[in-house]
């Protein structure tokens, strides 16, 4: 009873995205417009012509304009709503399954019809109707699988479960005994976020529930049967919905100068009105002492003649509505289309398109072309902007140990130098051999072609022709793929020979053991174990298998690649053979060697040296730190290395789809070394996770007490896991350096281990020097770490963690404070280093922008080291560039060291410009270039906070006047906030225009702050996508958008808008000199109709073909010379005095229009309305002959809209004549046209005006 009074207070799931309604349209849309200033200016204007005194144009004629604008506005719109309207009818019809408790059976019902509270069953590949909490799944083990590409764009599935211990162990779901209470937030638009609490019937303990309980509208139950939840928001209270903002509306640089010009237009409108008011006032004065004078002054009603300041008063609005041209009102809608234009070539544009992932550029805003030619700053992030995000596992180091993984170098950088010669006959082989093989002729097979193909590649084979699979096992690279995220993962890895030799050397199962054992193994063998778990486990990867969707190795055919249908046929091949202990001989031109593959009987080949000794480390590095030396690669370069491969078919069709590419780096890693993650389940609210152990050494089953996520704030997740030997409860966590070498606990003498942590400090330095050297070298790198924790230390954390979860108000830092609590006293069991190279052409767009002039900040929250590495290798950081670095404690310590930082250079060189574009380098660890100099600094992240709380600080304005000099700046170490801040400080302190570029959600909020924000669709998802103006695939793209559509966009906007107010203006001052004649009367030897559509037909088509089609300077041209961009920084070609020049053109050449024609026609007997026509023909020459002069580049589409626009003046002027003459009375255009065109001296006079009006052009 008290769900049915309170059931209809909530919102039903019916949607509905239109604007308008039938009835509300016409006042909705009108309203909208007349926002409008133009819009609604001309509408008092025509109010004005009402007025009998006032009265210039007929009063129906005088709406016209205004309404073509009008109407053309409000058909787009109705065109865009009747689309929203149609999909929202197809949405809310859909169709669902409902509970319905009268007969305790699902019924299907529509969408629309969908409440809070109802309970609801969706099936696989069904769209998710409303935001539903989860209360069972198909699956045994609680869970299902999401797609959110509908929501946020991310095409890799989202794992999702059950909500815990509501239901006990009984996996049968009554939605009739569901009696629950559930309390949760306020609809919010918060899709990452949720937390609530569901109370029993029965008054049990509350059970919390978060995002990973909740399916949102809009995503799509994969991989699963069924699914069935209640709702919780419907309509537009749900979070897809509350997100649905459209796309923002941004006004361009070009547009608000614009808007000042417009303002210009009107002061000078009134000053025209002001005259023309004073001459009627004193002309009127003069006149009234005039015999019949009232001929020719306007009377009163009672005939008397008006009073010369009256009639001056009513002659200021006549003069307003007469002069009203000179407001361009079809501007705005012109930049529309024009714009509209724009942004269609640019889709269009191949070069911008990416083929191997099929991405064609995106414009999302429709209203900033122009702005794409003005960019002074541009903030990019590092990984997978400027690098490729393919992340590939290179080496690690454990316990202080390094292992350089050299094979796996050496692999990739000589990838198949040998086999590439001749693949073809490879390729044919290996297709006869397993048709072979289902035909039962294997054996023939590879007599008959093993020779062949063995003597094309240099390579003999000793004996068993079947090692050849494995050698094509560990040579070939193989790439398993589930999602479009896998096309990025290099997912094979060549373990290292020594660590993996240490892995087998002792089974997992050896360190069960309690601490009372007698058999205790090394501390450095179970770290290596840990450390492998680790990497295993400590993720949110999900695992799904080949069966459940097509796999492909590659997005084209490769003839050089294997097919991955003959993936587990390799596998178990390679299984079967790996214990035989059989030679290759490996023969490269100028040199042969021979090896036994498994000498010794050696599970790996041993390597020389001890790599245990810490005075080699980075012994191993190229003095460049470009890579390993020579002598290193040597050492493994004839040694082929196979490690034990699963012999289960179904781990070999394993698949993860990981929601960041280094995660999934890290968990095929582990898969290399034989630590498999291979599932994960829930029983009875309780999840596990398991995973295989190499060598044979079976399965293990971790029950996964707690996951905590990762965040930006904390920079590292961790799950606590018993583990299923001995029960006890470990805490694995994996994050950046900073935030784990923080809360490591260090050992102290005497303390016994299995209440201390195993650091020493002898190990965390060397881990600190080989993070050092990772970062040096480009590597990502990631702490690995664990604690143990005992039954007392665990149950108390996890009573105050409940306590965080169950609180509704402030849970966020309540579950923060409770992570961190939890992630303290660390052991550090090692370090992984990534590779993550930079994307082609990234360099050379770099130094192209920085040639244009735009200053590159690069922002990025990976460590100092790999970032400087980086930006050198992008070219951000130039090899003589000098290093300042600002890596300080307090804010205190920060502002001494820019006032020292400051003066340094200032004595060194003099002081220097408040802007310098030919400067250095500023970067966060902070790093910072100077003008013509050797300078580059670097802020640490500990220096963010400080510059964002003081951001109308002393220090902010110290950092910016140091930041101002410089010409490139690399910030490191900045969460999500800071990237934001730091764009934000530049942007507010500096005015200038910036463009932000990034890939992923923690690119968001700087993309937001941008004037212009860039999204790459990326492997991070496609959240800074979907927040961005234009959307891209790769970094090097932006040098055509920047470089070619900016500056084109921005030429072309800016000479269509100079070249609307100058036609304006011109055709205006023609009216304004013919009051001299008139003695100020408002009088008009225009005929009406030319008056009004002018600017609407005879001059608006070639404008807009220029708009969108001109090129000033070719493609190749504006490429080779980056510095022609500067037009667009320094604003050359919209500049207020560029303004008034072109109204000084538009008035000189109307004063050689109107008074050469004056005295042409002086003493003829050509009537007012003949010579105004004359005056209109040659207004219509001049103004597009002049347009054409401006043109640079023409096509056949300028030469018809061109000649067009003449021929339909003409044509319109001879039928207007004939037709309607007397349409606007008082005046009688009844065959003007005819008689004019036939004298000769109408084609001289233009002819004479057009040549020396536009004599100067």
């Amino acid at each position: 009873e008290k769900w049915e009074r309170k059931h209809p207070l909530y919102k039903k799931n019916k949607v509905r995205t239109t604007k308008y309604t039938i009835l509300s349209f016409l006042p909705k849309n009108l309203f909208e417009q007349f926002h409008r200033f133009a819009n609604f200016y001309f509408v008092i204007l025509i109010g004005l012509n009402f007025i009998p005194q006032l009265n210039v144009f007929g009063k129906e004629i005088s709406m016209l304009p205004l309404i073509a604008v009008l109407s053309m506005q409000g058909l787009k719109d109705a065109l865009e709503d009747f689309n929203r309207y149609k999909n929202d009818l197809g949405v809310n019809n859909t169709y669902i399954e409902v509970y319905q408790s009268s007969d305790d059976k699902y019924h299907k019902m529509k969408w629309s019809d969908l409440q809070v509270g109802d309970i609801v069953r969706v099936v696989c590949n069904s769209v998710i109707p409303a935001d539903i909490l989860l209360l069972h799944s198909s699956d045994p083990d609680g869970i299902c699988f999401i797609e959110t590409s509908n929501l946020d764009g991310e095409s890799n599935l989202k794992q999702r479960m059950v909500v815990p211990k509501h239901w006990g162990d009984n996996h049968e779901f009554y939605p009739k005994e569901f009696k629950s209470i559930i309390e949760c937030q306020t609809p919010n638009n918060e899709i990452y976020k949720f937390h609530g609490n569901m109370i029993p019937a029965n008054g049990g303990e509350k059970i919390s529930v978060n995002n990973s309980n909740l399916l949102l509208r809009g995503c799509v139950i994969r991989n699963t049967d069924y699914v069935e939840g209640i709702v919780l928001y419907a309509g537009h209270e749900t979070k897809a919905m509350l997100n649905n903002n459209g796309p923002r509306y941004k006004r361009s640089k070009l547009e608000r100068r614009m808007n000042t010009d417009v303002i210009y237009c009107v002061v000078l409108l009134l000053v025209m009105c002001l005259i023309g008011s004073v001459g009627n006032g004193i002309w009127a004065s003069n006149m009234s002492n005039i015999e019949q004078a009232e001929l020719f002054i306007p009377n009163e009603e009672n005939g008397e003649a008006l009073n010369p300041a009256l009639s001056g008063f009513y002659m200021f609005w006549t003069m307003v509505i007469l002069l009203q041209v000179l407001i361009p009102i079809s501007l705005y809608v012109s930049m529309e289309i024009v714009k509209w234009g724009q942004v269609h070539m640019i889709n269009s544009d191949i070069d911008l398109y990416h083929k191997e992932t099929d991405t064609p550029i995106r414009c999302r805003a429709l209203n900033i072309t122009e702005d794409l030619g003005q960019i002074q700053y541009v903030f990019s992030d590092k990984t997978g902007t400027l690098t490729e995000n393919k992340m590939i596992f290179r080496r690690c180091t454990i316990g202080g140990v390094d292992y350089p993984h050299a094979a796996n170098v050496r692999r990739i950088q000589l990838r198949w130098i040998q086999l590439r010669s001749s693949m073809k006959t490879w390729w044919v082989w290996i297709k006869c051999c397993f048709t072979s093989l289902v035909a039962g002729t294997f054996k023939q097979c590879l007599k008959k072609s093993f020779c062949v193909a063995m003597s094309t590649t240099h390579i003999i084979f000793l004996s068993r022709s079947q090692h050849f699979f494995i050698f094509l096992l560990t040579k070939m690279k193989v790439i398993l793929l589930a999602s479009k995220l896998r096309l990025y993962l290099e997912t094979d890895v060549t373990p290292d020979p020594v660590l993996y030799e240490k892995l087998i050397s002792t089974p997992y199962s050896t360190f069960a053991c309690n601490e009372a054992s007698a058999a205790v193994p090394s501390l450095e063998k179970a770290r290596i174990w840990d450390f492998f778990i680790n990497l295993a486990i400590c993720n949110t990867v999900v695992i799904s298998n080949d069966s459940d969707d097509s796999v492909t190795a590659s997005t084209t055919p490769d003839p050089y690649s294997v097919s991955t249908s003959i993936i587990p046929s390799l596998f178990l091949l390679s299984t079967i053979l790996f214990w035989s202990n059989r030679h290759i001989q490996i023969s490269t031109p100028g040199a042969e060697t021979y090896k036994p593959l498994f000498p010794n009987g050696n599970h790996a080949i041993p390597v020389n040296g001890n790599t245990n000794n810490s005075a080699n480390i980075g012994a191993h590095f190229n003095e460049d730190g470009t890579g390993f030396s020579s002598e290193y690669e040597t050492e493994y370069e004839t040694k082929v290395f196979v490690p034990r491969l699963l012999t289960d078919e179904e781990l070999s069709k394993i698949r993860y789809e990981a929601e960041s590419p280094d995660e999934a780096a890290l968990v095929y890693a582990a898969h290399a070394y034989g630590c498999v993650l291979a599932h994960r389940s829930s029983h009875g609210g309780k999840e596990s996770v398991t995973i295989t152990l190499p060598d044979g050494g079976g399965k293990l089953e971790f029950e996964v007490l707690h996951k905590l996520p990762f965040d930006s704030t904390r920079k590292r997740m961790s799950v606590i896991v018993r583990d299923p030997r001995n029960g006890q409860i470990t805490l694995y966590c994996k994050g950046a350096d900073s935030a784990i070498l923080s809360a490591l606990r260090l050992k102290t003498p005497g303390n016994d281990l299995s209440t201390q942590s195993n650091n020493s400090t002898d190990i965390i330095n060397r881990t600190k020097q080989y993070l050092d050297k990772y970062g040096r070298v480009g590597l990502r790198t990631l702490c690995i770490s664990k604690r143990v924790l005992t039954e007392a230390e665990y149950s108390e954390w996890e009573q105050l963690h409940r306590a965080a979860e169950r609180d509704l108000e402030n849970r966020d830092q309540m579950m923060i404070n409770s992570f961190v609590r939890m992630e303290d006293n660390l052991e550090l069991l090692g370090a992984t280093g990534i590779e993550d190279r930079l994307q082609d052409g990234v360099p050379e767009t770099i130094e192209a922008l920085r040639q244009a002039g735009i200053q590159v900040w690069v922002v990025t929250g990976d460590k100092r080291e790999t970032a400087t590495n980086i930006g050198r290798s992008c070219r951000l950081i130039h090899q003589n560039d000098e290093v300042i670095e600002l890596i300080t404690e307090t804010p205190e310590a920060l502002s001494e060291l820019l006032d020292t930082t400051i003066s340094s250079q200032d004595n060194k060189r003099g002081k220097l410009p408040e802007i310098q574009h030919q400067t250095s380098i500023l970067s966060f660890n902070v790093s910072f270039s100077l003008p013509n100099s050797t300078s580059y600094p670097t802020i640490d992240d500990k220096d963010l906070p400080a510059l964002g709380q003081s951001a109308v600080s002393e220090i902010a304005d110290k950092f910016v006047l140091l930041a101002r000099r410089c010409r490139s700046v690399l910030c490191c170490r900045a969460t999500p906030l800071q990237k934001g801040m730091v764009l934000k400080l530049i942007k507010d302190k500096l005015h200038v225009m910036t463009l932000a570029i990034g890939d992923g959600a923690n690119d968001v909020s700087m993309i937001q702050v941008a004037d212009i924000g860039v999204g790459l669709s990326g492997q991070e998802g496609m959240q800074a996508v979907m927040s961005s103006d234009y959307a891209l695939a790769q970094f090097r793209f932006l040098k055509k958008l920047l470089l070619v559509h900016g500056h084109w966009n921005y030429a072309r906007l800016a000479s269509m808008v100079l070249y609307f107010f100058y036609k304006n203006a011109a055709f205006v001052f023609l009216i304004f000199w013919f009051q001299i004649l008139c003695g100020f009367s408002g009088g008009n030897m225009i005929e009406q109709s030319y008056l009004l559509i002018f600017n609407l037909i005879f001059t608006s088509v070639p404008p807009l073909v220029n708009g969108v089609l001109d090129k000033d300077i070719d493609a190749a041209t504006l490429l080779k010379k980056p510095e022609l961009y500067m037009q667009g920084i320094k604003d050359e070609l919209y500049l207020q005095r560029t303004f008034w020049i072109n109204m000084l053109d538009a008035l000189y050449q109307s004063l050689i229009i109107f008074f050469f024609l004056y005295v042409i026609y002086l003493d003829t007997e050509v009537g007012l309305i003949e010579w105004g026509t004359v005056v209109t023909t040659a207004a219509v020459f001049v103004i597009l002959i002049h347009l054409g002069i401006e043109t640079k580049t023409w096509t056949w589409i300028h030469w018809v809209c061109q000649i067009g626009s003449v021929l339909v003046f003409f044509a319109y002027s001879l039928i207007y004549n004939i037709v309607c003459a007397t349409c606007l009375p008082p005046s009688n255009p009844y065959f003007v046209m005819e008689r004019v065109i036939q004298t000769g001296q109408f084609w001289f006079s233009i002819l004479l005006v057009t040549a020396v009006a536009l004599f100067p052009r």
